[in-house]
């Protein structure tokens, strides 16, 4: 009896043990963290994308990816919040003169670039120099700054742009150190970034990765937690997802659905949020007399052609919805007065025939390349085919597609509009969709329309900004149809269980992270 007794003991223990065991794995696979705070050590590994452009001259920092892979070493004086608002970093706080058109600016003391230089007023004044030189977006109001005193500095206006704030919290708030750009010069600065950051440039081996390691100056006493930063490009979401699920990496950046779903299937953590300003989009080339979407009506007929919910179950795993403005619902600017062009293949026929397109024409879409891309297009394509519009897709690496985008140039028929970082849309209209002879330079651009942007983006009261940004979105759908808006796009970061506080995708602005706060596991 005592033997039974006791091999049931040993049955029982076994049988905890294995529970246990099996406890274990499984909140390590969900993420429930084992340790109660931060552990200093370890290095994090991110699989990226795509590749930064620049990543240490705020002015040529083109990409979403450069200011990600910048943000270790350089920081912004603003941060947005989990709503998109911009809240204080490098700058303590601020306040606006209305009356004056200026923004007064207080800023951290006691913060050091890598150089072991001083970040102060003249640090901040030399950056925003750099980018009103070369009218960076946002600095279109800029007139001059004043250096108050060494820790205040005073952005002087044309006109009151209640902008700057959310502006200064993305590329253009980002500072670098003068010192490091006049020794150097500016070719060195774009490969070298020296901010105050948590972390310290190493090196950029391109096509390759960007390596960070640790700064013990830094201004957050005690942190970072974390000895190095490691970003890899692998551009092939097939070998990003191998190489994660190997243990190549701890966290892996993405916007194709596809390996997000899959990945969050077999229990990996996944952060996401809708970008920034904006929405998956195609803009007409409507201010060129000679291109069929000058007409509004074949505008109106190309969005009607597209069954912009079918593109969102099939290609993109439900992980976003389709919307019939140029924002996502759930977002302060959303106008739910916009009528917008629901799917019906009749209506589009009705609306070329109309404008004399009864036998269809060719055109083509233009847009940047990647495996998700392609589906969405080719299955764009394939709508506008059965309306008689034949496109011809024309995929484009980033930097061709940068040439034409971005800088003055021109394209046939319809181009990709790559979401904007920035949450605040009224800046993202003012930035990219009313002219100014760089961004999208093919659009039409009403005066009414324009009006609208520009009461919105000097307007004295959140109130006010939103209901001219809101008549900004009716004009531009309803009235005149400048995009043809397909659906909110998220980006993805999928973490391993031991990778705690990257602070990826857990606002609109996705690209900074906290990489002050990760700390890992083992």
């Amino acid at each position: 009896m005592e033997k039974k007794t006791a091999l049931l003991k040993v049955i029982y223990l076994g049988v905890v043990l294995c529970l246990m065991t099996s406890m274990s794995i499984f909140d390590s696979i969900q993420g429930a963290p084992i340790t109660s705070g931060p552990r200093y050590g370890g290095t994090l590994r991110v699989g990226e994308q795509y590749e930064g452009v620049s990543i240490g001259y705020p002015p040529k920092l083109a990409r979403a990816q450069s200011n990600r892979q910048a943000a270790p070493a350089v920081e912004t004086l603003f941060r947005n919040d989990k709503t998109g608002k911009p809240v204080p970093w490098l700058a303590t706080g601020f306040t606006g003169d209305i009356a004056a058109k200026t923004i007064t600016l207080s800023l951290s003391k006691g913060v050091k670039f890598h150089d072991g230089t001083d970040f102060n007023a003249e640090a901040v004044k030399w950056n925003l120099g750099q980018s009103m030189s070369v009218r960076s977006p946002g600095t279109e109001k800029f007139r001059s700054i004043d250096v108050i005193d060494d820790s205040t500095v005073r952005i002087n206006l044309t006109d009151w742009d209640n902008t700057v704030t959310s502006n200064l919290a993305l590329t253009l708030g980002m500072m670098i150190s003068p010192t490091a750009y006049k020794k150097n010069g500016e070719e060195w600065c774009s490969k070298n970034p020296v901010g105050t950051g948590p972390f310290q440039f190493v090196s950029w081996e391109r096509d390759v990765r960007v390596t960070y390691k640790k700064f013990d100056g830094y201004w957050q006493k005690g942190k970072p937690y974390i000895d190095r930063i490691e970003f890899t490009l692998i551009p092939e979401p097939l070998t990003r997802e191998f190489s994660f699920r190997r243990g190549d990496l701890d966290l892996v950046m993405t916007t194709i659905a596809k390996e997000v779903a899959g990945l969050k299937k077999d229990g990996f953590m996944v952060t996401g949020h809708t970008l920034g300003g904006g929405v998956r989009s195609l803009v007409p080339d409507s201010a060129n007399p000679k291109s069929p979407f000058f007409d509004v009506r074949v505008r109106q007929a190309a969005q009607h052609a597209i069954d912009t919910e079918a593109l969102v179950k099939t290609i993109y795993y439900g992980l976003t919805e389709p919307t019939n403005q140029y924002i996502y619902k759930g977002h302060w600017a959303y106008n739910p007065a916009v009528v917008g062009y629901p799917y019906s293949p009749e209506k589009a026929k009705k609306l070329l025939t109309e404008a004399g397109y009864s036998n269809g024409f060719k055109t083509k879409i233009l847009y940047r390349t990647d495996p998700q891309s392609d589906q969405l297009y080719t299955a764009i394509q394939g709508y506008l085919k059965a309306v008689g519009i034949d496109a011809e897709l024309d995929p484009a690496l980033p930097t061709g597609f940068d040439r034409i985008a971005w800088q003055g140039g021109k394209w046939e028929g319809l181009i990709e509009a790559p979401i904007s970082p920035n949450p605040d849309l009224a800046a993202t209209l003012a930035w990219r969709y009313s002219g100014g002879g760089k961004f999208f330079t093919q659009m039409l651009l009403p005066d009414d329309y324009l009006r609208a942007i520009q009461n919105a983006i000097t307007a004295p009261d959140f109130e006010t900004k939103q209901k001219y940004t809101q008549e900004a979105l009716k004009l531009m759908i309803d009235k005149y149809c400048l995009m043809i808006v397909q659906f909110g796009l998220s980006e993805f970061a999928v973490s391993k269980a031991h990778v705690h506080n990257h602070g990826y995708c857990e606002t609109p602005t996705t690209n900074l992270g906290t990489p002050e706060d990760t700390w890992l596991e083992r």
